[in-house]
């Protein structure tokens, strides 16, 4: 049964952790790394503690020679630990007192997933590990632990992924499990689905896109939303949200493919605005690219979204925009469709034929898109 027919179930959770939240117990969630060599650290526990593999990277195995080592070392393993040999391990550990009480449930919670969703968790995680080694000759090997417990604690990770990046890898996460748990359950009843990372194989500098999203890294969780609801009625390859195209988005040229994307192949450009929007450095380069497109009389193909009523630099009273307090994530989808549908109408011999100067900016150059979108 999948996530969108357990509502009930999930609603009881929720309200289980909510209750738990309020208690303000005494209970963290961090990660622990392990190389072939050792622990990266020599942190010590408090105690009780509960601690479970998450995954693991074995590295790269060449049917030649490393493959006999492999089984070797799977015969002889504690998989209750991973595997032996492993170049990384990574491990969840629970500390504190209602650490037996957060397993229980947190394995209640894992349960919900069938085996397609658990699946969807653990293909998120190897994908990342295993493109980041892809040499062509030996196989990259990386495996994901399926205990419920596991599972819950890998879509924790998921969820602070999509709306705080990059806090998924800190060693310390926040908030405590069971507030984290239940922020995580109410994002999910209301987003029922699990993304995969690094969807698309096409090269993102060809596509040409229907829509581009613009916004802080401070409102990815409603953009995700907003891009999910999308992706049901334009489909693959259509939507330009940077998280489809993380392994194209890290190289140095990354200014240039995204002002290229933003002013020149893209049908409409979704600006979210907010406080944030203007205080941020890769924000400002994509917004000199929306108000080229302004500035060339094209403003048909820039659509606003407001958070606040910040001040942005070329933005006036005047301008019309969506109320993103007033409306869903799903709503706003839909404002964005119709918008889609006007725009896709017009004459493509029309389009072709505008004069779109590429432009370039002199900002740093950097891989970490969301980085700088974070950084305050």
């Amino acid at each position: 049964m999948s996530l969108r027919k357990k509502k009930a179930e999930i609603k009881r959770l929720i309200g289980s952790f909510e209750r738990e939240a309020e208690k303000f117990h005494d209970l963290t969630f961090s990660l622990f790394y392990v190389t072939d060599e050792g622990p990266i650290d020599n942190r010590k526990f408090k105690s009780p503690n509960h601690t479970i593999m998450l995954w693991q990277y074995y590295g790269k195995i060449d049917p030649q020679g490393s493959a006999e080592k492999f089984v070797e070392n799977l015969k002889s393993s504690d998989l209750q630990w991973g595997l032996r040999g492993a170049k990384l391990s990574a491990f969840a550990v629970i500390e504190g007192d209602s650490c037996a009480l957060f397993c229980r449930m947190a394995k209640r919670a894992g349960s919900l997933f069938n085996e397609k969703e658990s699946s969807a968790l653990k293909s998120r995680v190897v994908s990342e590990i295993q493109n980041s080694e892809i040499d062509g000759i030996s196989k990259p090997t990386a495996a994901v632990n399926d205990n419920a417990m596991a599972v819950w604690l890998s879509y924790l990770l998921y969820y602070i992924s999509k709306v705080s990046p990059g806090k998924d890898k800190l060693e310390r996460i926040d908030p405590d499990p069971f507030s984290l748990s239940l922020l995580a359950l109410e994002d999910l009843l209301e987003s029922p689905r699990i993304e995969k990372a690094d969807k698309s194989m096409s090269r993102v500098d060809e596509l040409n896109f229907k829509v581009a999203l613009s916004f802080p890294g401070e409102k990815r969780g409603y953009v995700s939303n907003v891009v999910s609801s999308l992706k049901e009625s334009l489909g693959k390859d259509q939507i330009f949200y940077d998280f489809d195209y993380q392994s194209q988005l890290a190289r140095p040229d990354l200014d240039t493919i995204l002002q290229n994307i933003y002013r020149n192949n893209c049908d409409l450009v979704v600006v979210f605005l907010c406080k944030e929007y203007s205080e941020k450095e890769w924000c400002g380069l994509e917004w000199r690219a929306v108000r080229d497109i302004i500035k060339a009389k094209e403003g048909e193909r820039v659509m606003f979204v407001r958070f606040d009523d910040a001040q942005i630099d070329g933005v006036f009273s005047i301008d019309g925009y969506i109320d993103a307090n007033h409306f869903t994530e799903v709503e706003v989808s839909k404002f964005i469709l119709e918008r889609v549908e006007l725009v896709s109408g017009e004459n493509a011999q029309q389009i072709a034929a505008r004069d779109k100067p590429t432009l370039r900016f002199g900002l740093p150059q950097s891989a970490a898109l969301d980085s700088l979108r974070q950084h305050d």
